[in-house]
């Protein structure tokens, strides 16, 4: 069973849920030139870290990766880190089971590093978006689930690098208790709530009893 496949929330489900619930716009997961570019660009940066991707539109992929791999704080991290990490945890408001994948995990550090592709021009920008694409929310699901399930994460690092040249990295560092985290963190429990709320209704009008799994997708 692959991560996607196991039955727990998400934060990507929360966001479609949201969708739904405000535009009606049915929660079914699509693949995306924008979401292809960044799996790859994440696999080769994470995983297949000797390696670069061949074919057709590439280059920019590849010159991505030689930033970032040039860049010594970013690869000292990366060498001391579990990458693509998954964290289960059980929300302790509502129950719902919880998951996250996490893109870089150096546990000494009790921080956590997610790498993001962004069309930003400035660091300003980055920063505007990193709010206007609900980061924020990402941020304190993320280091919430983290601290239920007993790893001490005091801290989110977010790093951007430019789709286009000249490929400048852009970064974004937060406390679990700053401002940006508790402002993602009232948005991340009204998403649960919400969503708890919904299984329950389901299994009650089902005439079941709702133990905190995910009865639909």
């Amino acid at each position: 069973m692959t991560y996607r496949q196991i039955p727990r929330i998400a934060n990507s489900d929360l966001t479609e849920f949201r969708d739904w619930l405000l535009f009606g716009v049915p929660p079914v997961r699509k693949e995306s030139a924008a979401l292809t570019f960044g799996v790859i660009f994440h696999h080769y940066l994470l995983i297949d870290t000797d390696n670069y991707p061949t074919g057709k539109g590439t280059r920019p992929l590849i010159r991505m990766l030689d930033v970032l791999r040039s860049d010594a704080g970013f690869m000292s991290r990366l060498a001391k880190a579990r990458a693509e990490q998954p964290v289960f945890w059980r929300d302790p408001i509502t129950g719902l089971f919880c998951k996250a994948q996490l893109d870089m995990l150096p546990v000494a550090d009790r921080l956590i590093v997610d790498t993001k592709t962004t069309g930003a021009r400035s660091e300003e920008e980055f920063r505007m978006d990193c709010l206007r694409f609900g980061y924020d929310r990402q941020v304190a699901f993320y280091l919430d689930g983290c601290r239920a399930s007993g790893k001490p994460i005091e801290t989110f690092l977010i790093v951007g690098i430019q789709k286009q040249k000249p490929h400048a990295v852009f970064k974004l560092e937060v406390s679990h208790q700053s401002d940006f985290v508790e402002a993602g963190r009232k948005k991340s429990a009204a998403a649960v709530v919400a969503r708890a709320t919904f299984y329950a209704l389901l299994a009650a009008d089902s005439g079941a009893v709702w133990h905190g799994d995910s009865p639909v997708k």
